[in-house]
């Protein structure tokens, strides 16, 4: 198996699940994983990637004379890094390079033969600059905010780069838009199974619903308060707020507002074992994302697919991301739970009433279509599967361009 070095721009990060579980499910694939990062991430974290975490490799503490002697090694590899350097236009040249020096001496210290980048932003330039400067080949995954939000360079770096990873669909057709000639795999990010494996009883009687992720733009969590306050007195549920995030008190006020006192609950950042300890206190994962006014959506929310895995019902909109995962060839959603347009309070409020009106039988049978949904498609074996038969073929390529020179 191939020994890969991952980088990353700060680790670990309590939201970004996903790269912990896809580190772990490559190592139990066979692959030797060398988790490297500008800096250690000082706030909260999912248990499992502290323990990774103790395995990180700063940039930063890679000596001096490494670096130079990196630079010095192979002109011809220099100049293949100041091509693209010189090419992309977001970060200096010089620090750039010198990062990208700092990464490929850890590669080569450790016997790398691959560098994979978490997002398309500093990460992924860095990891190119190294792979070029250890004569490895490179790839990286975008998420999200790096390609609607924020990218920087994007088709210059997925030209450079062996290949690219997409989470859905629709962020590959606009990643093959920018850069028509470049290799773009679609990847799911998955939950891992064993984690996410669960025999507690659910009685689906609480009348209680779920939010669980960042207090951000994208996720909707505004017209979810507006949904309730919509909602008769009688029939409303109890909503806990999982996370974190720069809408918190924004949202804390308009709670306040709306007069859901007693009916929402903030119950701050929490990590995945909390969801596996709690799912059956809940009757629903409600996460109604929502696309932002400069076009910043999520892309295949990971939440989902861990509510699935624990059988519990959901309730979402039409975001296109949750349509790829959740619906079947003709667009209707699977038998999981209710999906709603996007920003529509009144079909959102509708859609809780319908659902809490079910009774536990139906309930459970929506938790299983769920479970099985996810075994079929979102496991992190799967997409260590997907990525590791992508490494593999990258390099196949590169051997036989060798072969033919």
């Amino acid at each position: 198996m191939q020994r890969i070095a991952y980088l990353m721009t700060s680790f670990p990060v309590l939201s970004e699940t996903f790269i912990g579980n896809e580190i772990r499910a490559m190592q139990a694939k066979g692959h030797f994983i060398l988790p490297c990062s500008f800096e250690r991430a000082s706030g909260k974290a999912q248990p499992a990637d502290l323990m990774l975490a103790d395995q990180l490799k700063l940039l930063i503490d890679v000596p001096v004379a490494k670096v130079l002697w990196q630079l010095s090694a192979s002109p011809k590899r220099l100049q293949s890094a100041m091509q693209f350097i010189n090419q992309q236009k977001s970060l200096p040249a010089r620090s750039l390079l010198w990062y990208g020096a700092r990464m490929a001496a850890l590669v080569e210290q450790h016997g790398c033969q691959h560098i994979h980048a978490h997002f398309g932003l500093a990460s992924a330039a860095t990891a190119i600059v190294a792979a070029k400067l250890a004569g490895v080949t490179v790839s990286f995954t975008c998420h999200g905010f790096d390609v609607y939000r924020s990218p920087a360079d994007l088709a210059v770096k997925m030209k450079h780069a062996d290949f690219t990873v997409a989470v859905c669909n629709e962020m590959q057709n606009i990643l093959r838009q920018q850069a028509p000639e470049a290799n773009i795999r679609m990847i799911r990010c998955g939950v891992d199974e064993q984690q996410f494996t669960s025999d507690e009883f659910n009685p689906f009687n609480q009348k209680r619903l779920l939010y669980l992720g960042r207090l951000s733009e994208t996720k909707g969590i505004d017209v979810l308060l507006h949904a309730l306050a919509n909602i008769p007195v009688r029939e409303r549920p109890v909503l806990d707020i999982v996370g974190d995030g720069p809408l918190y008190l924004p949202l804390l006020k308009k709670m306040i507002r709306l007069d859901l006192m007693g009916y929402v609950h903030f119950l701050g950042p929490r990590s995945s074992t909390w969801l596996y300890n709690n799912h059956n206190r809940y009757t629903a994962m409600c996460c109604p994302y929502v696309i932002t006014d400069q076009g910043v959506r999520d892309t295949g929310p990971l939440v989902l697919k861990e509510a699935m895995a624990l059988r519990l019902p959901l309730i979402t909109t039409d975001l296109p991301a949750c349509q790829e995962m959740l619906c079947d060839s003709s667009g209707k959603m699977q038998p999981l739970g209710y999906m709603v347009p996007m920003q529509d309070k009144m079909s959102l409020a509708g859609a809780i009433r319908l659902l809490l009106k079910q009774s536990p039988q139906t309930l459970r049978i929506m938790g299983k279509n769920g479970r099985a949904h996810y075994l079929q498609h979102f496991t992190t074996a799967k997409q260590a599967e997907a990525l590791s038969v992508a490494i593999e073929s990258c390099q196949k390529e590169v051997r036989h361009a060798v072969l033919q020179e």
